[in-house]
């Protein structure tokens, strides 16, 4: 199977692979499509359902692979990675292939597939399909292969959501409480080899679109989030010590996540200015007495003892943009200049979520809570009226007028916060 994809990618240019409009009507996708027969039928089913979205995931999938190999022989290069960051990240990937070669271009190939589905919960979408329709039978895979494969796909956000500040060390809630994954965190092995794909895997999605920009700073970082991933799960069956070692690095990160909104993650460190202490005082000056509408703390210190704290377990889902645009007021990719102010906007929403979500948890205090926003416009058409009547009572009236339900299944909270009721 490796010597047959290679074949394919070999002779691919990633200018090809990103500009190509119909992707599927190529030779390289039907001889892709032979290596994996099991994905015609799904792969069918959604260019007859969302074209737009079906082109996205198979040219998404195809720059994966490119990269993957690039990678794997010491032959990729990136604009924004030096050569010793990059002999990190594959010296990760070689560790990982050395194991089973099969394994990370499974995952490239089936990680997705379930956005043909369902996009905004297309990681659990992808895992059912595979599960459900028996996709890795082909393959001649242990048990415990395929169960790693299943659940690196399943939580293939969990690596990078935790990095940008949309999701917190607590997301590991979801882990403990799935009853299939148990079997990998009983082996300290099967942790440390689940946690290392997520990683490599991770390195390699974010570059699987062209416009993505990663700094040598990253390798640090998802050191850090690998370690502390690893210590929390490492501490499994005592579930109750291994969450409150997720709230404890979750609230040691608390500047760092408010801080997402502002693109910390990506471009710390790539100007003398953009230091940790940079960006966390860019948060703590848009403190100011409109806050007090809500609070009767305006310091920092105290405002993240008394409010902030209760965010570690709520878990954003799809919520960069929308963070970016409390922010300020726009969506942008670059970083912020040496004197741009933001918006106080961002930490009143977080600070009316936390005060409504541990309003609705009741006794339920160990519970995660997913947030979802619904009615949001695509983030290149919000126009000027959404965005200036984005204040402090709509924010209000979208949080407290919020629906909500209870997943059996997975013991967690969903909170939509709808803005069609407020802008339409």
């Amino acid at each position: 199977m490796i010597d047959k994809l290679h074949n394919i990618f070999s002779n691919l240019e990633l200018s090809w692979i990103d500009s190509y409009s119909e992707i599927d009507k190529s030779n390289d996708y039907n001889r892709l499509l032979s290596i994996f027969p099991n994905l015609e039928k799904i792969f069918q089913d959604g260019n007859n359902g969302e074209k737009e979205e079906f082109q996205r995931t198979v040219r998404h999938i195809f720059r994966l692979f490119k990269i993957f190999f690039l990678i794997k022989n010491g032959e990729f290069s990136h604009e924004t990675l030096s050569q010793e960051s990059l002999n990190v990240i594959r010296e990760k990937l070689l560790n990982q292939d050395s194991q089973n070669e099969l394994i990370i271009p499974i995952i490239l190939m089936y990680h997705d597939i379930g956005r043909l589905v369902d996009k905004k919960d297309h990681p659990y979408h992808s895992y059912k399909l595979i599960s459900g329709e028996n996709l890795l039978e082909l393959f001649g895979l242990s048990d415990i292969e395929k169960l790693l494969i299943n659940k690196v796909i399943q939580y293939h956000l969990l690596f990078a959501t935790i990095y940008t500040g949309e999701s917190t060390f607590y997301g590991v809630y979801s882990l403990l409480n799935d009853t299939e994954i148990n079997e990998l965190l009983t082996n300290i092995d099967n942790i440390n080899r689940f946690i290392d794909l997520l990683e490599i895997f991770t390195y390699i999605d974010i570059l699987g679109y062209s416009y993505a920009r990663i700094y040598d700073h990253y390798t640090d970082y998802y050191d850090e989030i690998n370690n502390k991933l690893k210590g929390i799960l490492s501490l499994w069956p005592d579930k109750e010590k291994a969450l409150n070692k997720a709230l404890t690095y979750s609230q040691e990160w608390i500047e760092w996540r408010i801080a997402g909104a502002l693109r910390i993650f990506q471009y710390i460190n790539t100007q003398p200015y953009l230091t940790k202490d940079f960006y966390f005082e860019r948060v703590k000056e848009s403190i100011n007495k409109d806050i007090e509408k809500i609070t009767d703390v305006i310091n920092w210190d105290n405002l993240k003892e008394k409010y902030l704290i209760n965010t570690m377990k709520i878990q954003m889902k799809y919520g960069l943009a929308i963070l970016m645009l409390l922010a300020f007021n726009k969506f942008f990719r670059g970083p912020i200049r040496e004197d741009d102010k933001i918006s106080n906007n961002l930490i009143l929403f977080w600070v009316l979520l936390a005060k409504e979500v541990e309003k609705r948890s009741n006794r339920n205090i160990e519970h995660l809570w997913n947030v979802h926003f619904t009615g949001l416009p695509n983030w290149w058409n919000w126009d000027r009226k959404f965005k200036k009547e984005l204040n402090y009572n709509t924010l209000t009236k979208i949080i407290e007028n919020a629906s909500q339900d209870f997943n059996n299944r997975t013991k967690e909270f969903n909170l939509y916060l709808d803005f069609n009721s407020v802008f339409n």
